[in-house]
């Protein structure tokens, strides 16, 4: 396949997405974060799974995103509260890489109907992909915030969120 038909392969399927709104413990979030864990683990040598509880989850204040293409779940997401402005993006992953694009802007107006005016996030500066994609999506490196304050190994990042 030409680089022109793959782009234009990711473009009809970015059409094709459409996303519900879920609880962490919905079967195709449950196995998405797995494949993020077998991911991060190659990655970072952590899988990342004590970041997140989903016994903390609390609909009315977080908010959880799966991703589909093709009735096919390919993305996932989650922020929780962090302060009555300030949401954290938890647990985010794609298998299709223009998904990530729409998980996130989905994430974000989530986020803002909630009354969130800025998100924040951290991952482990060695997933430079990670970190490339947050940054083409308009965060910014931020202060280490809770547990990541003094870790060398995680970056930290803002936005903040418009309609």
């Amino acid at each position: 396949m030409t680089r022109c038909e793959k782009e234009q392969t990711r473009a009809r399927a970015e059409m094709d997405f459409e996303h519900t709104h879920a609880n962490p413990n919905h079967d195709d979030v449950k196995s998405l974060v797995n494949e993020l864990n077998f991911a991060l683990s190659k990655i970072t040598m952590d899988s990342g799974e004590g970041s997140f509880s989903s016994e903390n989850f609390n609909p009315a204040l977080d908010g959880c995103i799966v991703v589909y293409c093709n009735s096919t779940a390919v993305a996932c997401g989650i922020f929780r509260h962090h302060t009555s402005t300030v949401c954290e993006l938890k647990r985010m992953y794609s298998n299709l890489p223009s998904a990530g694009s729409y998980l996130l802007k989905q994430l974000e107006a989530s986020a803002i109907s909630k009354g969130y005016q800025s998100a924040i996030l951290s991952t482990r500066r060695v997933n430079t992909q990670a970190v490339n994609f947050y940054i083409k999506n308009a965060y910014r490196e931020s202060e280490a915030y809770g547990k990541y304050v003094g870790l060398e190994k995680s970056i930290c990042f803002r936005k903040t969120l418009s309609n």
